[in-house]
């Protein structure tokens, strides 16, 4: 354990080369904290979205033009869903630096000790720019902006086409909305989220999305090639996708079906959209 007479004693100094970050001249690692202690798990002022989430400490280190910086880890965050939704997708866990009197703002109750260790990646990148990765606000509030930083990584298609109905009858001009939403930066897996309305803002409901993988690669061989959706009430559809080439085909009742190329890439997604076949009929001439 950790004393307070071994503050400084049991701490060691780490260097780091850049001059405008704080902790590329001396800063204290494991310091010890009469409050705070690595291993506790507490429960804190969480936001409606992070239901039954708690934080555990890591890691507690001194900086000199910082202060104590306290390294957590937040389970049960939801990034997927927005301020006010139903939360549905809070099992994400977030790892960052925080100044110590704002995680004393944060905090209610110390529940137990449980080990967890942060990623190095986490805290080497923390290294190299400390104070800009060191936040001053409470818990909630970098959950926050944490999120709008994640959610600034959806990638978003809007397009507006045209659905000719069968037989005959008024053409329905409709938008397309595609985004490119980021389920973990680790994983190559993506969530295409769609939504589907009319003319008049009115959404298309029912309406089936498939797209199908133009070529299966090698090294994934049991890849799904098809998946398809359908839209809900709102107009909405998700479907999971990888990178790749795709065809997408839209279909709705009592219209000609929508057909072109899903291209999906780590940057970006686009959608070419096949023209509808021109009408020929014999015409008398005079």
């Amino acid at each position: 354990m950790i004393t307070p007479v071994a503050i400084l004693a049991l701490a060691f100094t780490a260097q780091q080369p850049s001059t405008l970050n704080p902790c590329a001249g001396s800063y204290t690692q494991n310091v010890w904290d009469p409050r705070f202690t690595p291993g506790q798990r507490w429960s804190y002022h969480t936001r409606p979205l992070d239901k039954d989430s708690t934080l555990t400490i890591t890691k507690i280190d001194y900086v000199p033009d910082i202060g104590f910086v306290v390294h957590i880890m937040v389970d049960h965050v939801d990034f997927d869903d927005k301020s006010g939704d139903r939360p549905r997708n809070n099992v994400r866990r977030e790892y960052f630096a925080i100044r110590r009197d704002s995680l004393d703002a944060s905090v209610l109750e110390r529940l137990d000790i449980s080990q967890v260790a942060e990623p190095d990646s986490v805290y080497w990148r923390w290294q190299t720019n400390c104070a800009g990765l060191t936040y001053g606000t409470t818990v909630a509030d970098t959950l926050k902006t944490l999120q709008d930083a994640y959610l600034a990584q959806r990638l978003t298609l809007t397009m507006q086409t045209t659905l000719a109905p069968i037989p005959s009858g008024k053409p329905e001009s409709v938008r397309l909305t595609l985004s490119q939403l980021i389920i973990n930066e680790q994983s190559p897996i993506r969530e295409l989220q769609g939504q589907l309305s009319f003319k008049d803002g009115s959404p298309v409901k029912d309406a089936r999305i498939e797209i199908t993988l133009t070529e299966i690669p090698t090294y994934n061989p049991d890849r799904k090639a098809s998946t398809s959706a359908k839209t809900n009430s709102d107009g909405v559809f998700q479907i999971p996708v990888f990178a790749g080439s795709y065809n997408f085909n839209l279909t709705l009742d009592g219209f000609r079906s929508k057909t072109g190329t899903l291209f999906v890439s780590a940057t970006h997604t686009s959608l070419r959209l096949q023209p509808e076949p021109q009408l020929l009929c014999k015409c008398s001439g005079k």
